[in-house]
């Protein structure tokens, strides 16, 4: 059954839903994953791959830099931006008519997250796509719909049709008033996607959550979000993918924003451009507060297809007490977990999915998260 909650809102952080625009960064910053050797001062393409990783701009090689990529630190490719767009081999509208040519066609642009997806089901007889952001304070998947929806809506039927569906189902928080009212406008003209509004509560964009509220099998659903159907958009007709759409927000903040960047460009450039930090003792969160990784340092951040949301919050001087028994960890954790048992032994759990949530209800304010899912722990 469905054991989900509604978060109380942080009256100090407001976003403004106005989507900005940073296309002419200074630098990027490409990891270096293979053992490829690079020059000073060698030329870089704008939409050439260096792996999985995309140069969203054209540029010289100026240097190298330590950035972090999935928790860990590596070196990175510094390119100068030159602002002239060069391109090398433009990209050609897609002509796509199986799942076997989209699979090679995704391949191509190294978009794994979406092929991982379709090639863990053997069979496919539902198709949802989400605008369910998965943190309070991210609005990437609500903002693509409400400006993309056209875009969206045209993707989805073509996918219905490359999957030999007879329908799809768009699935969208209740609250989205805006996304909820453009779609209606034209659905009637689209009549293969259903539109099902699901509750504004916390983890409902989670796979196993959204498809037992929609009532259909996990392991006959495709999910994919309303940012992933406009890649494909982009794909099919041969536009760039080299940029991200954002949330940057934070009680440390002046203000919070929406933000569509260039890959790879530094969050500490976006921010200097942007937006002014008024602590001087903050932290800082990769993709949300709660679900979200912390990092140290700012300077490291780089903006990677996978990153939908920072959080820039005043740093909380809590006082972590005794564990009361108090119960309430377990009894908020969506798959029961006994979460006392996990901390008092230093054990973590196969099925924890990180969400935080244990750490949001603890009254002694015990971080409960970093124990239950550690990498370094026995698993429970």
């Amino acid at each position: 059954m469905l054991k989900l909650i509604k978060l109380k809102e942080n009256n100090e952080i407001n976003i403004v839903n106005n989507l900005n625009d940073f296309k002419n960064p200074a630098n990027i910053y490409i990891p270096i994953i293979s053992n490829k050797t690079f020059n000073l001062n060698d030329y870089v393409y704008k939409n050439t791959y260096f792996d999985e990783y995309i140069a969203s701009i054209s540029g010289y090689i100026k240097g190298s830099k330590k950035v972090l990529i999935n928790n860990k630190i590596v070196e990175a490719l510094e390119i100068e931006n030159d602002f002239k767009e060069n391109i090398l081999n433009k990209k050609k509208p897609k002509k796509i008519n199986d799942k076997e040519t989209l699979l090679n066609v995704l391949e191509e642009y190294k978009l794994s997250n979406i092929i991982d997806k379709i090639l863990k089901l053997k069979n496919i007889n539902n198709l949802v796509i989400s605008s369910i952001d998965e943190e309070e304070y991210s609005l990437k998947e609500f903002i693509r719909l409400s400006h993309h929806y056209v875009e969206v809506l045209d993707t989805i039927d073509y996918l219905i049709s490359i999957f030999g569906l007879l329908s799809a189902t768009l699935a969208t928080k209740n609250t989205n008033f805006k996304s909820i009212r453009n779609v209606k406008s034209i659905i009637g003209t689209y009549p293969n996607i259903k539109v099902n509004l699901v509750p504004d509560k916390y983890l409902i964009s989670y796979k196993k959550f959204l498809c037992e509220y929609l009532n259909f099998n996990p392991e006959e659903t495709l999910i994919l979000t309303t940012n992933e159907i406009y890649d494909i958009y982009l794909i099919l007709k041969g536009k760039d993918i080299a940029e991200n759409l954002i949330t940057i927000s934070g009680n440390a903040l002046e203000k919070s924003l929406i933000i569509n960047v260039r890959l790879n460009v530094s969050l500490e450039e976006v921010i200097k451009e942007y937006i002014k930090i008024t602590s001087d003792n903050y932290e800082v969160f990769i993709n949300g507060y709660l679900k979200g990784q912390k990092v140290k340092k700012l300077n490291e951040i780089i903006i990677t297809r996978d990153i939908n949301a920072i959080v820039i919050n005043k740093k909380e001087n809590l006082e972590v007490t005794e564990c009361l028994n108090c119960g309430a960890c377990q009894k908020i954790c969506p798959f029961n977990i006994n979460v006392k048992k996990c901390y008092l032994k230093k054990l973590s759990h196969r099925n924890c999915i990180g969400c935080g949530l244990c750490e949001y209800i603890c009254p002694a304010k015990i971080k409960l998260k970093e124990i239950v899912m550690s990498d370094d722990n026995e698993k429970l």
